[in-house]
């Protein structure tokens, strides 16, 4: 934290850190003091003013605002941490009472420094404090965790340790140390999958986002060859950003973000924007934001917004509806989309590309922008066998699945299995989309033949029958 040494040093008096980690962020940014030939005191409603160096209370203020007045008493070149001071800066005495001690404080080098989980600076005081974020523990940090907790167990520290310590990125502390310990419980010690488990508690916590706990693989997908191959070849790379698939409702594009991630062996999430949107002011931007922070936090994995032509779909006309709500929403993920850092994997399906703004399909957003067509023949064969194998129905009897998709081909063999039937008798209860949509799916990929890559790899098709017999003509007319 040399950043807050530097503010110190540079005279600030009223400094705002925003952490998860009150106790860790305290102790570590109380050493930066001492390094600053300060003093640090630690303030919380329980135990009052605390000299952080020698454990003594030097003053028995419960009352926030006497708190921040105690100030002005403290030694020079004092700092006085306050916890969850959040709940108490919106109110008028305390606001008086900061913008009145702030000259004070400069003189004497001394520095008011709010620790909260979240900003909730009131604005009065916005042009006051000074941001900081404390950053959760970095694998350096987790590794001496984990060193101490195997030592504590009489265990060697484990050979995957990498492993461990990727699937504790974005925990506290104070979770790591938990979950390390957890794991020592464990039949195989320190196994990621309970390290990840005790992870998956935080996105159990947030109604925006849940973590899918589908086991599919590649081999139970037919097809997409291309698409398959692509996204192996990039996703474990910390560049990859993700990929945009458009194309025809049941053809896979769900199941293939789902099947990714355990192809990959890192956890899929998957993120609604329909539940971001909430009531209050303010809260629907809050949502976004702690959704896309437990995505960062849950890293390595695979974010998958399935159907995000309907989360978006009114974000051109956010400013007349919901006053500007959904632009605000869709400009947040679009930023995080940019500039994350983090390894997390976007996955976004969508049946109607039209409703999606514009700069959302500029290039450095997504890898690529992939179009999931009907299946080829070869696909139909893989598909009906994979699906027929998992309901127990016999390749006998075939009705003709042409321009069927993966999805009626599966409810083909589900219902056959249900009723008993053959295929070809059961074939009389699904009704393909290619026949009741048949003009939206030719719009859908003439659109998309010059714009996308094919998911699929290239089957050569026979010439039409207009052009053949043109060429015919050619002949003999020559």
């Amino acid at each position: 934290m040399t950043e807050f040494k530097t503010y110190l040093q540079a005279g600030y008096p009223a400094l705002y850190v925003q952490t998860l980690e009150p106790a860790r962020a305290i102790e570590t940014m109380s050493q930066q003091v001492l390094k600053a030939q300060g003093h640090p005191y630690v303030w919380d409603i329980q135990s009052g003013v605390i000299n952080q160096s020698t454990g003594e209370k030097v003053a028995d203020q419960a009352d926030p605002n006497a708190a921040v007045q105690w100030i002005a008493d403290a030694p020079e070149n004092a700092v006085l941490f306050v916890w969850n001071f959040h709940h108490f800066l919106p109110s008028i005495e305390i606001i008086q009472a900061v913008q009145n001690g702030l000259d004070l404080w400069k003189s004497k080098g001394q520095c008011l420094a709010v620790v909260a989980p979240k900003v909730q600076i009131p604005v009065e005081l916005e042009r006051v404090f000074t941001l900081i974020d404390f950053a959760l523990p970095d694998q350096e940090a987790l590794d001496r965790i984990l060193s101490d907790v195997a030592s504590s167990a009489s265990l060697p520290v484990p050979e995957q340790a990498d492993k461990i310590l990727d699937a504790a990125m974005g925990l506290t502390a104070f979770e790591a140390e938990n979950a390390f310990a957890l794991s020592v419980l464990d039949p195989e010690p320190f196994s990621c999958k309970v390290i990840a488990s005790q992870k998956a508690q935080m996105v159990k916590k947030n109604a925006s986002i849940e973590i899918l706990t589908s086991t599919d693989r590649f081999e139970s997908l037919g097809g997409l060859e291309q698409l398959k191959t692509f996204a192996l070849q990039i996703a474990p790379s910390p560049l990859a950003r993700g990929l945009l698939l458009l194309g025809v409702p049941g053809c896979g594009k769900s199941h293939f973000a789902k099947a990714l991630g355990g192809e990959l062996g890192v956890p899929t999430l998957s993120l609604d924007f329909g539940r971001l949107f909430g009531s209050l002011v303010g809260q629907s931007e809050e949502r976004v934001r702690q959704a896309l922070a437990v995505a960062d936090a849950m890293a390595p994995c695979v974010l998958m917004i399935d159907e995000i032509d309907k989360g978006l779909s009114g974000v051109a006309s956010s400013n007349q509806s919901d006053g500007g709500v959904g632009s605000r929403i869709f400009g947040a993920f679009l930023t995080w989309l940019n500039d994350h850092e983090s390894r997390v994997f976007v996955v976004a399906t969508t049946n109607n590309i039209s409703q999606l703004p514009a700069e959302f399909l500029r290039a450095e957003r997504w890898d690529g922008l992939f179009f999931v067509d009907l299946p080829t023949i070869g696909e139909r064969e893989t598909i009906l066998k994979i699906h027929a194998r998992e309901y127990g129905i016999a390749l006998s009897d075939l009705p003709d699945m042409s321009a069927w998709s993966g999805a009626e081909i599966k409810s083909l063999c589900r219902i056959a299995a249900m009723t008993r039937s053959t295929l070809k008798e059961a074939a009389r209860y699904v009704v393909p989309l290619s026949r009741s949509m048949g003009e939206k799916l030719k719009t859908l990929r003439d659109w998309a033949m010059s714009r996308t890559l094919p998911a699929s790899s290239p089957v050569s098709m026979p010439a039409p029958p207009e052009r053949k017999r043109k060429m015919a003509r050619r002949i003999i007319d020559n």
